[in-house]
């Protein structure tokens, strides 16, 4: 009797034991699988001569959230047109990359900024293939979870240069191995920006001509037509600056027909900082301006961070913050508070 129990126990033992070991034979598949799907992500990326993607970028903020189309087209080796669309009204701004250089293209008002930048190797773009793929293989732990048709690796991403490593989850489809959906989290956990591809195409055909900037630039000046975009402008206060700070001057140009504004405010207090804001209007001829910076978005919309500033033009006005005080992330939420303001 005594040996029988003995076995019994035995027999228990050896069944957990085969038990987990089938456990974790499996779970390791799994793992191995998904590592596997991510390579054939990055290898299609890797190995793509171009591609077409489109679809939402949603950026959130503290008592809502803004959304708007994009398209990205990429021609081997580095060609890269990324086009975004204000899903409320029909405004269009490009960001470019051909073998001349990096450009932002305002074709609201025919302006053409040339920036000296490394775009977009110098930071993380959850819209850009070739940026989810360097994160993907520049974690070196990545945290891996599985659903149904899906799996999400978690790994750092970067907004910009200055900004606090934060982390993003990328949700794979496991069918085609091609991302469904980005969510970039801020430094507090809170989700900042949402990319849902509705397309990724491997098999597009790009043309030369889309990276060319003056056809790029009058294929959207054509779909606005003769009437161009109206803006309803105004000079405005920021909701959005750092406590402590005070308005101390205030100095604005106008012209006759109040068709040119240009307003520069100065504040001070525990932090020093400068806004301008200016009315551009729409030219038959292009402006040109060079800059030195890096491009980010606002609330999807296209910022230039430059040295001890931010540039960001928004429904005919441009905005320019300097300051030697502030962090970039306070200039950008200085902006965003320009985007959100119910009454502009």
């Amino acid at each position: 009797m005594k040996n029988r129990g003995v076995n019994n126990i035995m027999k228990k033992s050896l069944m957990f034991i085969l038990v987990m070991v089938l456990c974790f034979l499996f779970v390791g598949c799994k793992f191995k699988k998904e590592k596997e799907t991510q390579k054939e992500f990055m290898q299609m990326v890797t190995n793509a001569s171009s591609y077409c993607v489109e679809g939402i970028m949603e950026s959130y903020y503290q008592d809502g959230r803004k959304q708007n189309e994009f398209t990205v087209k990429y021609k081997s080796p580095d060609f890269i047109k990324v086009t975004i669309k204000d899903a409320e009204q029909n405004d269009k701004q490009i960001i470019l990359k051909n073998s001349e250089g990096v450009y932002v293209l305002i074709p609201s008002v025919n302006k053409n900024f040339k920036i000296k930048s490394t775009w977009p190797t110098n930071s993380s773009y959850p819209y850009l293939l070739q940026s989810i793929s360097k994160d993907l293989a520049n974690e070196k732990e990545p945290i891996i979870t599985e659903q149904d048709d899906t799996y999400t690796v978690e790994t750092k991403t970067s907004l910009h240069n200055d900004a606090l490593a934060v982390k993003q989850k990328i949700i794979f489809d496991k069918k085609t191995a091609l991302p469904k959906e980005v969510l970039v989290y801020d430094e507090n956990s809170d989700l900042y920006i949402r990319v849902v591809f509705t397309k990724v195409d491997f098999e597009a055909k790009v043309s030369d001509d889309e990276f060319s900037v003056e056809k790029s630039m009058e294929t959207i000046r054509l779909e606005y037509g003769e009437k161009g975009i109206e803006y309803d402008r105004v000079v405005s206060y920021p909701i959005i600056f750092p406590k402590g700070s005070n308005l101390i001057g205030e100095d604005t140009i106008k012209s006759t027909d109040g068709n040119d504004v240009r307003t520069i405010m100065k504040f001070s207090g525990d932090v020093g900082f400068t806004i301008i804001q200016e009315f551009i209007r729409d030219r038959d001829v292009t402006v040109f301006q060079q800059e030195t910076g890096e491009i980010t978005t606002v609330l999807g919309n296209v910022a230039i961070i430059k040295s001890n500033g931010v540039q960001m033009f928004y429904q005919g006005v441009e905005y320019t913050i300097g300051s030697n005080d502030l962090a970039v992330m306070q200039m950008l939420d200085i902006l965003a508070g320009y985007m959100t303001n119910p009454s502009k």
